[in-house]
């Protein structure tokens, strides 16, 4: 996949996630490393999965992209209920500073996938 537009989705996301990271643990005073850089690894390692398959499929399956970008929002949620809740629920509850550590990188991830695959179903 050589098309500029997949390349350009790889570094907006590259470039929106190291920001993200850096100011939410600047607001958070949380460190780097850690959950808040896992979070981050693993929502957008999934957004750039996501947006490969889709992108490779929108010219043959284009009436069906929709469901599969839903299949693939629903991919992250899972990620977060099999990768992070258990350990942000050992405690027995989940704190609201637990739950921004992973909606943080979640939401950024997902609105570059979203307006990147809008953009590009736009001019298909």
């Amino acid at each position: 996949m050589n098309d500029a537009r997949a390349l350009r989705f790889y570094a907006t996301l590259l470039v929106v996630a190291l920001l993200g990271v850096f100011a939410q643990s600047s607001f958070t005073g949380q460190q780097v490393a850690g959950f808040l850089l896992k979070s981050y690894v693993v929502n957008n390692a999934l957004a750039a999965v996501i947006f490969t398959f889709l992108f490779r499929w929108r010219k043959r399956h284009i009436e069906k992209l929709g469901f599969l970008f839903m299949a693939g929002t629903g991919l992250k949620f899972l990620t977060f209920f099999i990768v992070f809740y258990p350990a942000f629920h050992a405690d027995g509850e989940l704190t609201k500073d637990e739950f921004v550590l992973f909606f943080v990188p979640y939401v950024l991830s997902t609105l570059v996938e979203t307006v990147f695959l809008a953009r590009i179903l736009n001019r298909e």
